[in-house]
């Protein structure tokens, strides 16, 4: 029923930011959410302020896109950010990447922050290569932690010696072959947690609702256990899978037909296959789980996309890609149970329970009101849903960190 658990901050914070998808994980009592965030990427131009070591070089793609990659020859080579000063002590940071890793080539970023009148050492975010080889498998590493901050999978926690002011992000070049992996961006969210606001005030002057294809984690239950067996597991995935296919990309039908056998996805006609493609190509053989965040916008980001990691203090931001067609994933948590405290109810909820889940915010009603896909639905029919602004909203940023996917074409600035 649900996924290795992952650490937390004790006292402030849960891992609910790096967790993605956890459905079933147990958010710590006192959990904030993010005030102040800010969110700094490097791409296009801006790759070029970082340092080049001799193994790697910039280039343009014959569309114009700036990229980092390996320089012919070399089979290593890092790159290296300019430091970033963020506007409030980081409290929690949360990095992103795009990249293109062709069979034989893979990533690694890095992250180091200034604090306490030094810069830390490198701590890694992540292993990633869209598909897995002998040479590298996809994961998060375990393991790191000191006093200037611990890593929880995908997250960085600021540790005894206090709250960095500044961070730099290092990626990592590998290949065995001929093939080179290319670096689009790197990006991190920051926040420093406080009491969550008031609801806020809705910026919408009429319903919208984007028509985003409505996919359920449920009906995918028992397949491929190896990968979280389906079902309430893969939130994360199937949440990703909605949100790529609702911009025109994703596995082909051949891509689908060449995922391994399995007696369930086969029994059920490998029907919304796209889910599996992404649950298998977003797994994290450490966390063994498919619901690390920047995993899965780097996912996303395959297809020509930008995704990244972000984070927001209200819903009006939220909002804003509403009303320019993106559909943003959120993270929250509920309890509807009896005797539960009332201000984690969420009415409407697909299950009477969570501890950390995704959803599809697919538009606002007039009103306020969230409007969703939740893949929690037992079927695609039962997907669609509206949530009351308060309860969406206060559970968003006080178990959610107020934390999401913004997945869009590379033309929508922001």
């Amino acid at each position: 029923m649900m996924q290795k658990r992952r650490a937390f901050r004790l006292g402030v914070l849960s891992s609910l930011l790096a967790l993605g998808i956890v459905c079933g994980f147990t958010p710590a009592a006192s959990a904030s959410s993010p005030s102040p965030v800010s969110f700094h990427a490097w791409s296009g131009p801006s790759l070029l302020q970082g340092q080049f070591d001799s193994g790697v070089m910039p280039m343009f793609e014959p569309q114009g896109r700036l990229a980092v990659s390996l320089k012919p020859g070399a089979n290593i080579g890092t790159w290296t950010s300019p430091a970033y000063h963020s506007p409030a002590p980081i409290g929690d940071l949360v990095s992103s990447w795009q990249a293109k890793t062709p069979v034989g080539s893979w990533i690694e970023t890095h992250l180091s922050v200034y604090v306490a009148g030094h810069w830390s050492g490198w701590y890694v975010m992540g292993k990633w290569a869209f598909e897995n080889t002998p040479a590298l498998t996809r994961t998060s590493v375990d393991g790191q932690s000191d006093v200037d901050g611990t890593i929880y999978t995908d997250t960085y926690v600021a540790g005894d010696n206090g709250k960095p002011s500044d961070y730099r992000l290092q990626v990592v070049f590998h290949s065995t072959s001929a093939a080179k992996p290319r670096l689009y961006q790197v990006a991190a969210t920051t926040s420093n947690v406080g009491d969550a606001p008031a609801t806020s005030a809705t910026t919408m002057d009429r319903t919208v609702d984007l028509m985003v294809p409505r996919l359920s984690q449920m009906t995918h239950q028992g397949e491929y256990p190896a990968y979280g067996g389906g079902g309430r597991v893969w939130c994360s995935p199937t949440s990703t899978a909605m949100v790529v296919q609702y911009w025109g990309q994703g596995p082909s039908a051949a891509d689908v037909a060449s995922l391994p056998p399995d007696p369930v996805f086969d029994a059920n006609h490998r029907a919304d296959g796209q889910v599996d493609w992404a649950a298998l190509h977003t797994w994290d053989a450490t966390y063994e789980g498919a619901g690390n965040w920047p995993f899965n916008t780097a996912y996303a980001s395959t297809y020509g996309l930008d995704g990244s990691v972000r984070q927001y203090a209200t819903l009006q931001a939220v909002e804003g890609w509403i009303k320019r067609g993106v559909p943003v994933v959120a993270s929250i948590a509920w309890d509807n149970r009896k005797g539960a405290d009332i201000a984690k109810k969420l009415d409407g909820a697909a299950l009477d329970y969570s501890d950390g889940h995704l959803m599809v915010i697919t538009g606002f009603t007039k009103s306020g009101d969230v409007i969703t896909n939740d893949p929690a639905a037992p079927g695609n029919s039962t997907v669609h849903r509206t949530y009351q602004r308060a309860q969406f909203e206060h559970n968003w940023l006080q178990y959610g960190a107020g934390a999401t996917y913004v997945i869009k074409p590379l033309y929508l600035a922001g």
